[in-house]
């Protein structure tokens, strides 16, 4: 014997779908909330040298960031954060060869960039206070100075790069934080190298947030 299923219109199924999205809507508004604030921190930079560069490895250069920082909270254990960050980032080499119309010469060297940066992370609250971020960040870059004058325009810096940042933080009670991340650069931040340069940097910041 067939037991025959009852005939749901699709009117309904649609009625009912919109339902439920507008439950979820109100239920995530309320749970919601934004905030608002700004951080500065000093970062620790290098890239990673093509493999044309034989044995030599690019040493870390500091520097410094600083922006504003706006978060959405979905719920207790996740929030939306954008950030955007004004900072310094670069490399060095002890003993860098150059070869710069006709002289060569064989000394230190260190490059600074100077970027406009802008993450979107995901962040999660295992429990109260510490969380865990992760997501993909933006960088333009401004300008460019390094260490050799004589040579002028022997590097120019990437227009755009693209990066995947991981960190973790610790907010207290009085809208405070802390923040450490590594950014892990997935396109090249020298422009014109055919490999290699992308950039590795690690740093840390406090701030403090407004809640709206």
């Amino acid at each position: 014997m067939k037991i025959p299923y009852p005939d749901i219109p699709l009117n309904f199924c649609r009625k009912c779908i919109l339902a439920l999205l507008l439950l979820w809507l109100v239920v995530t508004s309320i749970r919601a909330q934004w905030s608002v604030g700004g951080k500065a921190g000093i970062n620790w930079s290098t890239v990673r040298y093509p493999k044309n560069i034989l044995n030599d490895k690019a040493g870390f250069i500091t520097g410094g960031q600083a922006g504003i920082v706006v978060a959405y909270q979905l719920s207790r254990y996740f929030d939306m954060q954008a950030e955007l960050l004004y900072a310094t980032h670069g490399y060095k080499d002890d003993n860098l060869y150059l070869n710069y119309d006709g002289n060569a010469s064989q000394k230190g060297y260190s490059c600074r960039i100077h970027y406009i940066e802008i993450p979107l992370l995901v962040k999660y609250y295992p429990i109260a206070g510490f969380n865990i971020q992760a997501g993909p960040q933006l960088g333009i870059g401004v300008s460019l100075s390094d260490s050799w004058q004589e040579a002028v325009d022997f590097q120019q810096q990437a227009k755009t790069e693209f990066g995947v940042v991981f960190g973790l933080g610790y907010e207290f009670d009085f809208g405070g934080f802390v923040d450490a991340r590594y950014n892990l650069g997935l396109t090249r931040s020298i422009q014109g190298a055919e490999s290699g340069y992308e950039g590795r940097n690690i740093n840390i910041s406090v701030g403090y947030r407004l809640y709206l």
